[in-house]
């Protein structure tokens, strides 16, 4: 019995460390799965935070930027991806060798990091990020870059999307500008080994697929991220039937209202220092702001080659559109007349020569080299042609504590049944200024002042919460510029 009873003892030991040994298997295997995925996870958040840290860089480099005229730059545009590869002399920079992108082949690349002057980011795998920018956002193009910019011919804006195309990450009223794209690990028949081959970008992105190497899909869920004639861009990973990547590809994307909508408001601020500059300036003893241009003054709506004539501030007109910022400085102008700020007389005493001057007034020439005047609506009382008490009033709003005596609205990107395409458009208030719903009793109160005889004249109100327009109303009480915040919902 004794030895019957050892016998059960060592079998039920042996049964039990067989038991452990399987539980020890089992737990390994599910903590070897366990760790995989969160090593999937880990990198997948790495690529998502660089991708994150880009966007920031872009955006911010492009609303900062200074317009130049040689060369020229406009605030609001995007360096040329660079299109060279490690080694060359000219890697780090936008452009082939220096070039301008106006091609689609040329207008997706790696991020010139030299140009935005940050340290070269890379996704979990070791690549560097790339970007795509839409025709008409990229440097060295001699076009205005306005809330009326808009790709030309058949380069469409960008879409995006992810899920497999279920989840859209942009739409008709709010394209992409920008698609920054992280690469991921090559998949099959990729090949990244010569200057060439670094330069295609079919060695680092994929279109929407079933399996590796596949057919690409046709519409709708035609997305491919290295084709901007198409311009469909998917945010990957798209997985096969086994859960190999067919697209492993990450993107971020720059839409339209995260660029125009800030750079819009940046326009608008700076009109405000120039009109306030002029009125201390050029007639100092009545503070007066100059007198909109004429909403018939065709300078105001020319869609030619910018240049500086029109759009002038009319005597007569009390309610029209922002002058041209040129003919307020005058710089380069002849003759130089009293009303320019460039006129010596009109130099304040703080600036010690008129070439400063002259430099202090060039940094405002970027608004009418890109047709701001165009975009804003303006309207005093406080000149010597429209003198107060001529009452600017505001309604769907707290009041201010003192008189109005100038209102600016802000247009913003073109609504839907808006047309801003050509000269005659232009000249409609209708296709820039939204009706406001809220105000019950005149919903187009903002429209009133170049289409209908106003029976309220000069009086302006802003957007309501539930209101879907996108313009933003200011307003000058003394010599302070206040926005009337449109309500959050």
């Amino acid at each position: 019995m004794f030895t019957s009873r050892i016998a059960n003892f060592q079998r039920g030991a042996i049964a039990l460390l067989l038991l452990m040994v399987v539980g020890l298997g089992v737990a390994g295997a599910i903590l070897a799965g366990f760790s995989h995925h969160m090593f999937k996870l880990y990198r997948d958040q790495q690529t998502q935070s660089v991708l994150a840290e880009a966007k920031q860089i872009l955006l911010a480099e492009a609303l900062s930027k200074r317009g130049n005229t040689v060369p020229i730059t406009r605030p609001g545009e995007f360096f040329c991806p660079d299109r060279n590869v490690q080694g060359e002399a000219s890697y780090g920079q936008s452009g082939l060798n220096g070039a301008a992108c106006a091609g689609a082949a040329a207008r997706i690349g790696r991020i010139p990091w030299l140009n935005y002057q940050a340290a070269e980011l890379r996704d979990s795998s070791g690549e560097p990020l790339w970007m795509a920018v839409v025709d008409g956002f990229q440097e060295r193009r001699n076009v205005p870059l306005n809330s009326d910019t808009a790709p030309t011919g058949v380069n469409p804006w960008f879409q995006a999307a992810a899920n497999n195309g279920g989840q859209s990450l942009s739409s008709a009223e709010d394209p992409v500008v920008v698609v920054i794209l992280a690469p991921g690990a090559a998949l099959g028949g990729q090949n990244r080994n010569t200057a060439a081959q670094q330069r295609n970008p079919n060695n680092y992105f994929e279109c929407n697929r079933l399996t590796v190497g596949g057919t690409c899909l046709g519409v709708p869920n035609n997305y491919a991220n290295y084709n901007l004639t198409q311009g469909r861009f998917l945010d990957g990973p798209r997985l096969d039937s086994s859960t190999n990547p067919t697209l492993n590809d990450r993107i971020i994307t720059i839409r339209r209202s995260e660029l125009l909508a800030p750079l819009e408001k940046r326009a608008a601020k700076e009109y405000q220092q120039l009109l306030n500059l002029w009125a201390v300036q050029v007639i100092p003893a009545l503070g007066g702001l100059p007198n909109p241009a004429s909403p018939a003054d065709a300078g105001c709506a020319d869609i030619a080659a910018v240049n500086s004539n029109g759009c002038i501030p009319d005597p007569a007109t009390c309610r029209g559109r922002a002058p041209k910022s040129i003919a307020l400085t005058g710089v380069g102008l002849a003759p130089v007349l009293p009303g320019y700020l460039v006129n010596p007389l009109n130099r304040p005493a703080s600036v010690p020569n008129q070439a400063d001057w002259q430099r202090v007034l060039l940094e405002y020439d970027w608004l009418y080299r890109n047709r701001w005047e165009q975009v804003f609506f303006y309207a005093v009382a406080n000149t010597t042609s429209c003198p107060l008490p001529l009452a600017l009033q505001l309604r769907n709003m707290q009041l201010p504590a003192g008189v109005v005596n100038a209102v600016m609205i802000g247009a913003g990107v073109a609504k839907t049944g808006q047309m801003r395409a050509l000269a005659a458009d232009k000249m409609l208030l209708n296709n820039y200024l939204d009706l406001v719903p809220s105000y019950v009793v005149a919903p187009d109160i903002n429209r009133r002042a170049w289409d209908i005889l106003p029976p309220q004249a000069d009086q302006y109100a802003k957007l309501g919460a539930a209101d879907a327009g996108n313009d933003r109303l200011y307003h000058r009480v003394g010599v302070q510029w206040v926005e009337a915040m449109k309500d959050r919902p």
